[in-house]
């Protein structure tokens, strides 16, 4: 048995709002394999303008871009989720399970308190039943399968304690990321074990952090280039393979999948952040948090903060 795993991430760049990082684990028969082309039948990275069969499979930003986006990143992520949680599709399901953090923290935002909706709701169970069925049937063909998809969803005021805790951004995304490594590690036992991650900005070098996140007893680098940075960490049972590569989520599919995880997270909370604030101040437009556009929001919310008795480092990100 070898696995096979993907870690991507939404919201790093914001200035309110969750930062969400997707991951997704499948079972495959050898460790070079395209899951693209073992998913030809019931998916692609960018369908035909007439082809509703199949679903969108590709990096969030592309899947999701355009007025017909959204419901095209929901219905992949249903079908996805139906495979690893048969009947449970509601939102805050998928956000407890593991690695999920302290659901505290992510309650402490009040607009984050009820969670009660679907995490895709503008997909019927029944099309979701249907895509997952295509889904299974093909990677049942190639005797394959998926383990494992959801995220974890850091919301602002943790994340603002974790930029204090690990010293910086950079550091704080890293310490997300080895979250969801360690969970994959757990799950996986002592099978053969390859993990793709997108790179982290401009690092290059990874072993040292990897060392002390980890504990392997044995580190053997693979190459540290601009274009990415590979490694086999020794365990006491088995060697675990490491990639960080530039526009993973464009060339592997797990890391794609899980950047559909990270993105449909974090727009249905954004969903109810948005909710949350226009029950507060009527004439207040949505934002994503992002840009000219979050800057916009934070200069109409923040002087009128202190009558909501919101604390401000539950909703402004320090960077």
């Amino acid at each position: 048995m070898v696995f096979l795993a993907g870690i991507d991430e939404a919201g790093y760049g914001p200035f309110v709002g969750p930062l969400t990082m997707g991951y997704s684990l499948l079972r495959v028969p050898q460790i070079e394999v395209d899951l693209w082309a073992t998913l030809s039948t019931s998916t692609a990275r960018k369908p035909e303008r007439k082809d509703l069969r199949r679903l969108w499979l590709d990096d969030s930003k592309k899947v999701h871009q355009g007025t017909l986006g959204r419901g095209r990143l929901e219905r992949t992520v249903a079908a996805f989720r139906e495979l690893v949680a048969p009947g449970q599709h509601q939102l805050e399901d998928w956000l407890m399970e593991p690695p999920a953090g302290e659901m505290r923290t992510l309650r402490a935002a009040p607009w984050f308190q009820k969670l009660d909706g679907l995490l895709c709701p503008s997909i019927p169970y029944d099309r979701a039943r249907l895509d997952c069925g295509a889904v299974h049937r093909d990677l049942e063909a190639a005797g394959c399968a998926v383990q494992a998809f959801g995220a974890r969803v850091v919301p602002a005021g943790e994340w603002n304690s974790l930029l204090q805790s690990t010293g910086g951004k950079g550091n704080a995304n890293f310490s997300v990321a080895m979250e969801i490594v360690r969970h994959l590690l757990e799950i996986t036992g002592d099978a053969p074990l390859r993990i793709e991650l997108d790179r982290h900005g401009a690092r290059m070098r990874y072993a040292d952090i990897l060392r002390t996140a980890l504990q392997p007893l044995r580190i053997d680098i693979h190459g540290e280039r601009p274009g990415g940075s590979a490694y086999s960490l020794e365990f006491p049972n088995r060697s675990v393979q490491l990639r960080f590569s530039e526009g993973a989520d464009s060339t592997h599919m797990p890391v794609a999948l899980g950047s559909l995880a990270a993105k449909q997270s974090r727009e249905r909370l954004m969903d109810e952040f948005n909710q949350w604030w226009s029950c507060k101040l009527p004439n207040l437009q949505p934002t994503k948090g992002y840009g000219v556009d979050g800057k916009r929001w934070l200069a109409e919310v923040l002087p009128q903060l202190a009558a909501t008795g919101v604390a401000e480092n539950l909703l402004r990100r320090d960077r």
